[in-house]
């Protein structure tokens, strides 16, 4: 028996003992267990173990403290302990657990509403304590001393501006306060693929508590990931052709000199220096087995990141003052075989830097129980873009800069303490100058891009009872124009405008069962106009980015919370998009042209779905299932190549008190095989495997 085989018995009797032991653990009564323990450290005020109703949870979706069943947003929340919990470590793995919401290499697709490979910009806004990334290849940051994630569906312009025309997502970290707390986690695994397995390992740590009490405190947090990858590149006998290499890290400063004023300084950091190869041929002669390549040329990502918020909020006997001072700095290289296969072609080779401030001041009314509450504010922004792209002979140095300032303002009357209605309007300006040098043109061209936008909101939403809150809205967002820097021509097909959608929402939040069940639903309509497509050009891979098309996407959300019992819950949610193109007449790179209406826009799953149970029984003892989804879904516009849908189980059992956890893991537990892709490239087809079982344990300390 070779090594190989004795190691897959090894990872298959791991499995089996995980799921004796869950079966046992369920099944034995709570006064077989003798010893009692601590109950876990919990922002909630029972444990998980003793509690029998759902919490009311605060979030600030709307720029004040609110809590979720009273916000007429469709809108999903984890807490850091659920993301702890169901073994979230990044945005990708977080979007399994949001319904309609898919993250395909750092795209975040919201309702459907997706873009063009050419894109920068994402249609989904993304913030991290008030830091905006606003490109596609910022938005997968791992997830580290997490005190919340807010997913917000529908668009998000009103208060958060360009690029949230389908939603935003907001992760608030940990503030340090009077409390000492700290933690520190390992975390070693391994992938179980079908003829070799790859190591895991993450870790990391965090501090934070008062340097002088009621007045200065501090926070510290790191964390890094490393894996081999479950990819092999036989053309050169690598075996970290898509590996793991991410190190984070975060520093916090908060200052309260008096009871009106908090001032919080931000400084975190990212980088990233991973392997690209994911894709391989299923047919032709470069066809390889799965989780294998065959590439000759390079497969490398690289990503630094760094950003700096400083906050400071006043609060006045009727008013709150909020100043957001911002700036980001972003660069990424990414360099890999030309064509994803043996064949002698140029390396495809893509840098990108942004480097992005902004400002913000905000005045809201105090929190009070009053009938009227308001917000205002204004906004700007700066940001320089350097793009370098080279491939198959071509190469295009694209700069643009662009600036932007915004006024806005939004409130909310309250009739008869149970009618709400809310009403929101911002008017964004902003301006690009671009200019492009490419090899195929003599001179260099530029564009100019001016948009001024209004961007209302209004809502109107009625407490049925104490208990059951029915609303309904309506929101207009924009995606903001862009450059072509990869496949322009010329000055003609540098750029294009921005796109815009307007959203339809009625929806219900509620709670039922003394408050054990909680239900929230919500139904809603997207128009979008002026959508930004891509349509080929005779010549050597020439695409041209045009505002030709008209889509729309319809469906519901979904999700639910049980407490049945002391130490259950269960919970699960589902979505539905029925996202297609309206309207949109291209020409084909061969001559004539083809009529795309009716079909399915991109990487948009139809239903996103995730169930789970969770035990944790007063001795300490856990367990936790989870079932993931999608179902079938498109990777081109014409609808010819059709990705799988797929289902993923996770188990974790494990022991948990106030000091430390151990937890015994396995995601993909019935090794699932899927792809994330499929198309059509140079030499044949393309797909990228989905990750193959993973297994591991995670040991925390607390203190």
């Amino acid at each position: 028996m070779n090594q190989n085989m004795r190691f897959k018995l090894t990872a298959g009797s791991v499995i089996t003992l995980l799921a004796w032991l869950g079966l046992v653990f369920l099944c034995m009564p709570p006064e077989a267990y003798a010893r009692e323990a601590k109950p876990p450290d919990q922002v909630e005020e029972k444990a998980p173990q003793e509690e029998t109703k759902m919490q009311g949870i605060l979030v600030t979706a709307q720029k004040r403290e609110e809590n979720i069943q009273d916000v007429p947003i469709s809108m999903s929340v984890l807490s850091g302990a659920e993301i702890e919990d169901a073994g979230i470590v990044d945005m990708s793995d977080l979007t399994n657990f949001t319904p309609n919401v898919y993250s395909y290499w750092d795209q975040l697709i919201i309702r459907g509403v997706s873009t063009h490979s050419m894109a920068l910009n994402s249609p989904s806004g993304l913030f991290v304590d008030d830091i905006n990334y606003p490109f596609t290849s910022m938005q997968n940051p791992d997830l580290m001393d997490i005190e919340r994630v807010e997913v917000l569906r529908g668009p998000q312009g009103t208060l958060y501006g360009r690029n949230t025309e389908s939603g935003a997502i907001r992760i608030i970290t940990k503030q340090p306060g009077n409390e000492v707390r700290g933690t520190v986690y390992g975390e070693p695994g391994f992938y179980n693929g079908p003829d070799r397995n790859s190591f895991l390992f993450n870790a990391g740590a965090n501090v934070s508590g008062p340097v002088v009490k009621d007045k200065l405190f501090m926070g510290v947090a790191f964390e890094t990931r490393d894996s081999d990858g479950f990819i092999e590149n036989i053309y050169n006998g690598d075996d970290k052709a898509a590996k793991i290499d991410h190190k984070t890290g975060q520093a916090k400063l908060r200052w309260t000199p008096s009871e009106k004023w908090d001032i919080s300084f931000l400084a975190n950091a990212f980088e990233k220096d991973d392997g690209y190869g994911h894709s391989r041929y299923i047919d032709g002669s470069a066809q390889t087995d799965r989780y294998i390549i065959n590439w000759n040329g390079p497969s490398l990502q690289k990503v630094e990141n760094n950003g700096q918020a400083l906050r400071a909020k006043y609060s006045a006997d009727s008013f709150d003052l909020v100043s957001i001072s911002v700036r980001n700095d972003f660069e990424h290289n990414l360099e890999y075989d030309g064509e994803l296969g043996p064949e002698p072609y140029q390396n495809q080779r893509f840098k990108t830097t942004n480097t992005y401030y902004s400002q913000e001041f905000r005045f809201s009314s105090a929190d009070n129980d009053t009938p009227f509450k308001w917000l205002a504010g204004i906004y700007g922004f700066s940001e320089e873009v350097e793009v370098d792209a080279s491939f198959l002979g071509q190469s295009r140095e694209t700069d643009y800069d662009t600036k932007g300032y915004a006024v806005f303002g939004q409130a909310t009357y309250t009739l008869f303490k149970r009618l709400h209605l809310t009403a929101g309007l911002r008017f964004d300006q902003q301006s690009s100058d671009g200019t492009q040098k490419s090899n195929l043109a003599p001179d260099p061209y530029s564009a100019d891009l001016e948009s001024s936008e209004v961007l209302p909101k209004g809502s109107i939403s009625f407490d049925v009872t104490q208990d059951l809150t029915l609303y309904t809205s309506v929101a207009k967002g924009f995606l903001a124009g862009g450059y072509n820097y990869g496949m322009a021509q010329g000055r003609d097909n540098f750029a294009w405008d921005p796109e815009y959608t307007w959203n339809y929402e009625i929806g219900m939040k509620s709670s039922w069962l003394n408050n054990k069940l909680t239900l929230n639903a919500a139904f809603y309509r997207i128009d979008i106009s002026d959508k930004q497509v891509s349509a080929w050009l005779a010549g050597p891979a020439l695409r041209s980015i045009t505002n030709a098309g008209k889509a729309s996407s319809q469906g519901f959300e979904l999700e639910l919370a049980l407490r049945p019992a002391v130490g259950w819950r269960i919970f699960g949610g589902i979505g539905y998009a029925d996202a297609t193109i309206d309207e949109w007449v291209s020409d084909e790179k061969t001559g004539g042209s083809y009529d795309y209406s009716g079909k399915r826009l991109t990487s948009v799953p139809e239903y996103t779905y995730n169930a789970g149970a969770e035990y944790i029984h007063t001795s300490g003892l856990f367990g936790r299932a989870d079932l993931t989804g999608v179902s079938d879904f498109y990777k081109d516009a014409k609808n010819e190549y059709e990705v799988g849908g797929h289902q993923l189980v996770n188990l974790r059992l494990g022991y948990k008190s106030s000091l430390f956890d151990v937890v015994l893991w396995c995601k993909n537990l019935f090794e699932n095989e899927y792809y994330l892709s499929k198309s059509s490239y140079f030499i044949g087809t393309i797909v990228e495997d989905g990750a193959p079982r993973s297994i591991g344990v995670r040991f925390t300390y607390r203190f």
